[in-house]
């Protein structure tokens, strides 16, 4: 079962409404398999940095940021990647987990602190994160912007080929299963939107270079009132 994203983040809200600063800004990236969200969040850093006239240096967080909700929930880390990969237990499943872990947390536990962890990062401002469900955590942020990027599946799939010397079937299974848990993490926040309306810019990187995606999201950004 999903948390009720909406009604969890009205909650963390009230709780720092005495707060005077207004979160963000924050730039999501959401990719489908073979799409470098990293290549993007490197040029995003170079442009944002030039345009930067004073205040803290923008940076980026990827799914690497299970390391901090493992410490925090005093877990392994697979168990968080576990759960951010869409996978339910079952009550079976549960029971043993709760025998065998010192420090049992629910699959909802873990995405609450997830979900903390990441809104910590999105409020605090200047931050470009990659994947987490970071489009619909962070989609009440006024100062946000939310981005696709995607591309044809043969196109994906030979780039990543050719990148990782591996051969063409072996990486199609391999991307239909990565594309399969990436879409099972953001129905498992049960966002009552369609998942695409969430985005404000979706590109084609086959036919457009990071460089000319990250100059049309900072033009964007500009428009804002965002830098």
């Amino acid at each position: 079962m999903g948390i009720d994203l909406k009604k969890y983040l009205t909650e963390q809200y009230n709780k720092s409404i005495s707060k005077d600063t207004e979160p963000g800004p924050v730039i999501t990236i959401s990719r489908e398999y073979g799409c470098s969200a990293k290549k993007l969040a490197t040029e995003l850093i170079i442009l944002l940095e030039a345009e930067k006239k004073t205040g803290k240096d923008w940076t980026w967080i990827n799914k690497e940021i299970f390391e901090d909700t493992a410490k925090a929930l005093n877990l392994k880390q697979n168990r968080i990647k576990h759960v951010f990969e869409g996978k339910e237990k079952g009550l079976i499943d549960s029971i043993i987990m709760s025998s065998t872990e010192r420090y049992y947390k629910s699959d909802t536990a873990i995405k609450k602190k997830m979900i903390e962890i990441v809104r910590s990062f999105a409020d605090n401002g200047k931050t470009v994160i990659i994947g987490l469900g970071s489009a619909i955590i962070c989609r009440d942020i006024k100062k946000s912007i939310h981005i696709k990027l995607q591309a044809p599946f043969d196109w994906r799939v030979k780039k990543a080929a050719e990148k990782r010397k591996l051969n063409i079937p072996d990486v199609a299974k391999y991307a239909k299963d990565i594309d399969k848990k990436r879409n099972a993490l953001r129905k498992s926040f049960e966002a009552k939107e369609d998942f695409d309306e969430l985005f404000d810019l979706t590109f084609n990187v086959m036919t457009m270079s990071y460089k000319e995606i990250a100059e049309i999201i900072i033009f964007t950004m500009k428009k804002r009132k965002m830098i």
